[in-house]
C-alpha cells in the first residue's frame, strides 16, 4: 500500500512539474523587449539575432542562455546580458566594441578603436564607421594595436578626434584619407572636402554640418575646400565635378 502511495505521490509531483514547464513555455513567452546600448546595431536586429529559436523567445529562456553565457556572439559585440522585467518583459543589455575607423584588407574590414587596437574583422560594411585610407601599418592582429612607424603613431589621436566630432554634429562619413603629409580628406557621398592637416578640426566640422545639407539637396558633386577655414568666414571654395 506505501509503494502504490508513493508512486502516485511522484506521478502526481511529474504532472506538477509538468504543467509548470507548460506554464512557463507558453506565459513566458516574450512580449515586450526593451534594448540598451546598441549603436552598431538596431533594436530589431539585436532581437532577430539572439531571439531566433522556440528558448530564446521565452523570456526565462533566454535569461538563463546568456546568465550561463550560451548565448549567440555577435561582431562589435563584448557583452549580452539579459534582465527579466516580468513573466513576459525582457530588457536586453548590449555592451558594444568602440570602433573609430576601418581598414578595407585582404577583402574583409579591419575595425579598430582610439587607441588603434583591433577589435573585430569581419566581411560586413558597418555603416557608421568610416574606412580610413592613409594608414601604413606593418603587423596586424585581433586585439592588438596596429604596428605603425613610430613617428606615425599620432594618427589614431587624429582619427578618435575626427570621429567624434562627426559624431558630435551628426556628420555622416564614407571615408576619412590622409595624404603622405598627413592632410585629411572626407568623403561624403558626391562630395570630397579638404580638411588640411591642423591640431583641431572643431571650427571646420561646425561649419561642414551647416554646408553639407545644402550642397546635398543641390546634389552637388565635387571638392569643398575648407583647408584654410577659419570660423567667420564669408566664402568657401567648391569646385564643382567636371563630367
Amino acid at each position: 500500500m506505501a509503494g502504490k502511495k508513493k508512486k502516485i505521490f511522484l506521478s502526481s509531483i511529474l504532472i506538477l512539474i509538468l504543467l509548470l514547464f507548460i506554464g512557463v513555455v507558453f506565459l513566458g513567452k516574450i512580449k515586450y523587449v526593451k534594448v540598451t546600448g546598441c549603436e552598431y546595431y538596431s533594436q530589431e536586429e539585436i532581437q532577430k539575432e539572439i531571439m531566433n529559436n522556440g528558448i530564446t523567445q521565452n523570456s526565462f529562456g533566454l535569461y538563463y542562455t546568456y546568465a550561463l553565457n550560451k548565448g549567440k556572439s555577435l561582431p562589435f559585440v563584448d557583452e549580452i546580458s539579459v534582465e527579466l522585467k516580468g513573466i513576459n518583459r525582457v530588457l536586453i543589455h548590449v555592451q558594444e566594441k568602440s570602433a573609430v575607423g576601418c581598414i578595407k584588407y585582404m577583402g574583409e574590414y579591419i575595425y579598430f578603436d582610439k587607441e588603434g587596437t583591433v577589435v573585430e574583422s569581419t566581411i560586413k560594411k558597418q555603416a557608421k564607421i568610416p574606412i580610413i585610407e592613409g594608414i601604413n601599418f606593418q603587423k596586424m592582429n585581433l586585439n592588438e594595436k596596429l604596428e605603425v612607424a613610430k613617428e606615425e603613431e599620432d594618427i589614431f589621436e587624429r582619427i578618435s578626434g575626427i570621429y567624434q566630432l562627426l559624431t558630435k554634429y551628426d556628420i555622416e562619413t564614407d571615408k576619412i584619407a590622409f595624404d603622405r603629409r598627413k592632410k585629411v580628406t572626407l568623403y561624403t557621398g558626391n562630395i570630397r572636402v579638404n580638411l588640411g592637416k591642423r591640431s583641431d578640426y572643431e571650427e571646420q566640422m561646425a561649419e561642414l554640418s551647416k554646408l553639407l545639407p545644402k550642397a546635398k539637396k543641390k546634389k552637388l558633386k565635387g571638392i569643398l575646400d575648407m583647408e584654410h577655414f577659419q570660423e567667420g568666414q564669408d566664402q568657401i571654395i567648391f569646385k564643382v565635378d567636371k563630367s
